[in-house]
């Protein structure tokens, strides 16, 4: 792709997810919706967009966001919060992802889809969009407690769904037991967090020494790709890393009472940078979003897709429902005591597909785990058909959204008093 043409891509695509987020603020369309039409517009339609070009760059824009969702997601765990007294967010991450991963595969098996590659697509179809729900959280009226779940388990999902299709990946690649075990043997995973623990508590040490110097955000990330790389390349677990690196970071101060170290002046500095990375991530999200979503609006053509595609497709939304329906009903008498009926009614129809499942059809592709090439196709019709639930869920809000949706953080479980959190 010509230099040229490659900025005006870039930066119609910036246009594009300004006016998606504003879509959202005012009218309560997922952004998703809005980027996917425009690329329906511009590229089959109008053909000013060719595919070609798109498919050029999808690989390093794949590569890009499958690190920004390990890193952001390590940043945006509490341990805290995930093992204290929210840990019913993290039974219902693992509960939905897991019902989520079995009706994709029913699903598939009973569409003579061979019991591996269903596997994998259940793993890029099961989890939930953290960047699109985590916005609604607190803007659904909810109690806070049922904020807090619907955080959480929107900060789970998009690590699970990475992790998940790294173990699948090495277990269908690998040689089936071989495969799982050169991923999860204890000496991989031992290297791995050992090594990612080490640098995060060093890391802030160095920042200190930086001081207030620009670009220490890019510089941060920076670590945590070349420590993906260097991970990798023992045949360790470069995935785990980063997330490990980005939870290491934002919780640097409990880490620093477990070990009897001194907190202060490091846990500031961390603290700072936690902050800013969160900012600095987020504007890197909202790009490789835009891309993506104009990306399956161009390359996708749903006027081609089979009636086949359509059928399986349908039938893995009706599972979807009864799934998470199935684990709402099992988490009622534990973790979602306290939970209304109408608040279990509206965690039913929040459960929208966005980033993380275009990019895992990408990144399943990339692998060799998609033969049929057909991932891509599925994930395009789940993102459209779960965020059109979403918006019949929308119409369930009790307040107004505000203009200018925040930043993407844990915290956006209990907002501030006169802020409302949200994510760029």
């Amino acid at each position: 792709m010509e230099s040229d043409t490659f900025l005006i891509l870039l930066g119609g695509l910036l246009v594009l997810a300004f006016l998606a987020e504003e879509a959202f603020s005012r009218l309560r369309i997922p952004p998703v919706l809005v980027l996917i039409a425009c690329g329906l517009v511009l590229g089959p339609g109008l053909k000013l967009l060719p595919p070609g070009r798109f498919a050029q760059v999808a690989p390093h824009f794949g590569a890009v966001a499958f690190l920004l969702i390990l890193f952001e997601g390590g940043l945006d765990l509490d341990l805290h919060v995930v093992l204290g007294r929210w840990r019913a967010g993290l039974f219902l991450a693992v509960t939905s992802f897991a019902t989520a991963l079995v009706a994709v595969v029913l699903v598939g098996t009973a569409f003579a889809m061979p019991l591996k590659q269903a596997l994998v697509l259940g793993v890029v179809l099961a989890p939930i969009s953290g960047a699109i729900v985590i916005p609604l959280a607190g803007k659904l009226g909810l109690q806070e407690e049922v904020r807090t779940l619907m955080v959480l388990e929107a900060a789970l999902a998009d690590v699970l769904g990475v992790l998940g299709i790294v173990l699948t990946g090495k277990l269908i690649t690998g040689g089936g037991l071989a495969g799982l075990l050169a991923l999860g043997s204890l000496l991989a995973a031992l290297f791995s967090v050992l090594l990612a623990v080490t640098v995060g508590l060093a890391w802030p040490r160095l920042l200190r020494r930086l001081g207030d110097r620009r670009f220490v955000d890019v510089l941060t990330f920076g670590v945590a790709l070349a420590l993906y790389g260097i991970v990798e390349l023992p045949g360790a677990s470069g995935a785990l890393a980063v997330l490990v690196f980005g939870l290491t970071l934002a919780n640097e101060d409990h880490l620093l009472e477990l070990l009897n170290m001194r907190v202060e002046p490091v846990g500031s500095v961390t603290r700072h940078a936690v902050h800013r990375l969160h900012g600095f991530i987020g504007e890197l999200t909202f790009l490789v979003r835009a891309f993506f979503f104009v990306f399956l609006g161009v390359v996708v053509r749903f006027a081609n897709l089979s009636g086949r595609s359509y059928a399986q497709a349908l039938a893995i939304f009706v599972l979807f429902l009864a799934a998470r329906w199935l684990a709402l009903r099992v988490l009622k008498p534990g973790p979602l005591n306290a939970v209304s009926r109408a608040d279990r009614r509206t965690l039913l129809l929040v459960q929208p597909r966005g980033l993380v499942t275009a990019v895992l059809a990408i990144e399943a592709a990339h692998l060799g785990l998609d033969p049929d090439g057909t991932f891509l196709g599925q994930a395009s019709l789940l993102i459209l058909a779960t965020n059109l639930l979403l918006i019949i869920g929308a119409r369930r809000l009790r307040k107004p959204l505000p203009a200018v949706p925040g930043q993407r953080n844990l915290s956006a479980a209990s907002p501030a008093p006169g802020g409302v959190p949200g994510r760029l």
